[in-house]
């Protein structure tokens, strides 16, 4: 019942959300119907809808910290629903047994742009701040949107090939279409076989530099807790400590190698990392103040349990 009634609050709260989107797709169809002079009455009704529903979309982003960095996040989205328009409708046209080469023709140019600058508008709108919170997400967006380029330019090449093909004497259109689909499902396969790895190696890392620290800290206290006059064990105990402060450092280094390594693909520049460089020296800051006893503790390890929440749903152990 309370869940009930906290849907229904939202509902009512942010529905008018919603215009925004529709005003959109309203303007957006009165470029096909042009140019009757209905057009740009369909046009002025859109763009006001649309108008209408951007306070909703202010308040609800307001309502949570996490909400405003993914802006860029929307817009690239939306940069995206425009390119891919025109192939969405030949593929509809397709199904219909309507398309033409030039239909096809046209789709290439747009499915190439999509395939050749998503993953750099991916690193430019993933959110800057709170970047350890935003860890999952983060690889989610990362995979899908991989996938996503990585379809349209197999598309592109699909398109290219009908536009050239449909009208000749035998088109050899079933063997390139099943080439082409083989081929997005492998590639599909190693984007997200990367990513799960990655996530693995990821959580046994962090898990076993939160290990590492939970040691050091129970040295620490065994140190506290001597007398001084019991010089010789002190002694034995701080080399201890130091050993396992070196312990946690190596455990540091092996999460650092896998926070830095990019999700989507071993290409650097245009993939993607677990973490952004910034936030990795952040975060490093933080671990050896941690290790070294001259930084609080209880932020660092939070930020550690995040990164093994994040990467926890993707673990797979044979992948």
């Amino acid at each position: 019942m309370m869940l009930q009634q906290q849907i229904r609050r939202r509902v009512r709260a942010y529905w008018p959300v919603v215009l925004v989107p529709l005003g959109f797709a309203i303007s957006l169809y009165s470029n096909r119907a042009y140019p009757a002079p209905w057009a740009a009455v369909l046009y002025w009704c859109g763009f006001l809808i649309t108008s209408s529903g951007l306070p909703a979309v202010k308040r609800f982003v307001d309502a949570g910290p996490l909400r405003g960095g993914l802006l860029r996040v929307v817009m690239v989205f939306c940069v995206l629903a425009l390119l891919t328009y025109r192939p969405v409708a030949t593929v509809v046209k397709a199904f219909q047994g309507t398309a033409q080469p030039r239909d096809y023709s046209g789709a290439v140019t747009p499915l190439v742009v999509v395939a050749l600058l998503l993953p750099l508008a991916v690193r430019w709108a993933e959110p800057k701040d709170f970047p350890v919170r935003r860890l999952a997400g983060r690889i989610r967006r990362t995979a899908i949107l991989r996938t996503i380029s990585n379809g349209a330019g197999l598309c592109a090449a699909a398109s290219f090939l009908a536009a050239r093909l449909i009208g000749s004497a035998n088109p050899p259109l079933i063997s390139a279409v099943l080439t082409l689909l083989i081929a997005m499902a492998v590639v599909t396969h190693k984007t997200f076989g990367r990513t799960r790895k990655l996530c693995t190696q990821t959580y046994v890392a962090a898990q076993t530099l939160l290990r590492d620290l939970a040691r050091l800290d129970e040295k620490r206290i065994e140190v506290t807790g001597r007398s001084a006059k019991q010089w010789l064990p002190l002694r034995r105990t701080t080399l201890s400590i130091t050993a396992e402060q070196k312990a946690a450092r190596d455990s540091w280094d092996a999460l650092k190698l896998n926070l830095r390594t990019t999700i989507d693909t071993g290409y650097r520049l245009f993939g993607t990392p677990l973490l952004a460089d910034s936030a990795v020296d952040e975060l490093e800051k933080q671990v050896l103040g941690d290790i070294d006893g001259a930084a609080a503790t209880r932020p660092v390890r939070d930020d550690l349990e995040t990164v093994l929440q994040a990467c926890a749903a993707r673990i797979d152990v044979l992948a």
